[in-house]
């Protein structure tokens, strides 16, 4: 197969390593995979890296209308078996240019992360410009965890029949905490071997809820004199504001010395090794991979308990489940962990790898992914024939 992957972000986030991971794999299964992508996007290196052929598509995502035309001359032109939208401001652009091309529509990268403190909608102008995108310009549609595909049902965006849930999958290799040399981060933060160190890795946005990370923090440094707090991510310039409140919030605690913010690195693996507790609070969130990694890594996981996350950290388990937007939950969960005796968190951490094993790797999601563009090739050969 000849698969397009369509992504209109101008920075790397999770989407665009999902990207990067699945064409190593459906390359060496002998499919061509092409990425059209964002000119201020590092992504094209990214996918060449990877051994995709990436191309900028003309016009470069300025309007749907030029965009989705230009775009579909482009599937065209390099007889595109299949067209994939892999996060949601591609929708409408790949949609359309699949359908213009004569496609059925797109497979659809649909992972759904919602506030469960907001009841779901099925009226009104919004909800129906939803519906009918998703109605028309969606063949099929992947969502990375059963939560997901519940809820787009829910919301009346698909029928179910036309949704996959598709776990998303760690680099076993790259995260293997009997591989990655312990100690680096430690080391230049100064922080002593044997003091606690809970990490927090994400970009920085509101809704990943990290001002409740951050007053959890300054409970847990209040509380315990030897534990250190890291936070780990990217910051684009229009979030800045939002990462200094939360610079000058932590300035205010007692144990502001130990609360550390560091930017974005491409060696999480090496942060996790360093780490006893991974803390994780978003307000939304699809399934987040940083927990899969972590699991990986054997350390256990404090997230928010919402949509697919249960489906990757297991409560008492793998880790702890709190509540939305409540920092002494985080705080308390995060302190039963490091409290627990050595043997017993170790034995978590197991669990968690041994987890991540059955349920979210690599070869797994290139299988469902596979089997799922070959459904769409199926389907669109099918509807073609008189």
């Amino acid at each position: 197969m000849r698969i397009l992957f369509v992504n209109a972000i101008n920075f790397i986030g999770g989407a665009e390593m999902w990207i990067r991971n699945l064409t190593r794999y459906l390359g060496s299964r002998g499919h061509e995979v092409e990425v059209a992508y964002d000119p201020q996007s590092p992504l094209g290196d990214l996918a060449r890296e990877a051994g995709a052929v990436a191309w900028v598509p003309p016009g470069a995502y300025r309007g749907v209308v030029r965009s989705a035309r230009a775009l579909s001359k482009e599937i065209k032109k390099r007889a595109i078996d299949v067209v994939v939208s892999t996060t949601r401001p591609d929708l409408k652009i790949a949609g359309f240019a699949a359908r213009l091309a004569g496609h059925p529509g797109v497979v659809a990268r649909l992972n759904a992360g919602w506030d469960p403190s907001v009841p779901v909608v099925r009226s009104g102008w919004r909800w129906r410009r939803h519906r009918l995108y998703h109605r028309h310009l969606v063949q099929l549609a992947a969502t990375n965890s059963r939560a997901g595909k519940q809820d787009l049902v829910e919301r009346g965006f698909l029928p179910p029949e036309k949704i996959v849930p598709i776990y998303n999958g760690v680099d076993l290799s790259r995260f293997d905490p009997d591989r990655i040399e312990r100690g680096a981060l430690r080391a230049e933060l100064g922080i002593p071997p044997d003091a606690p160190l809970v990490v927090s890795v994400s970009r920085y946005v509101q809704r990943r809820g990290q001002e409740y990370e951050v007053e959890a923090a300054g409970r847990l440094t209040d509380a315990r004199p030897e534990l250190h707090v890291v936070f780990v991510g990217p910051c684009r310039e229009r979030e800045r504001p939002y990462k200094e409140r939360l610079i000058a919030r932590a300035s205010l605690f007692p144990g502001r010395d130990r609360v550390h913010f560091l930017d974005a690195t491409e060696n999480v693996a090496r942060v996790l090794a360093d780490a006893d507790v991974l803390m994780r609070a978003p307000l939304t969130e699809g399934l987040p991979n940083i927990a899969l990694e972590a699991m990986a890594m054997r350390v256990p996981v404090v997230a928010t308990g919402i949509c697919g996350t249960p489906e990757a950290v297991l409560d008492g388990v793998t880790g702890r489940l709190v509540p939305v937007r409540d920092f002494g939950a985080i705080a308390e969960a995060v302190g039963s962990l490091l409290d627990l005796p050595p043997e017993r968190r170790r034995a978590m951490g197991e669990r968690g790898r041994a987890h991540v094993v059955e349920h979210f790797t690599l070869d797994r999601m290139a299988d469902e992914y596979e089997s799922l563009f070959e459904r769409a090739l199926a389907e669109r050969d099918s509807s073609a024939r008189p």
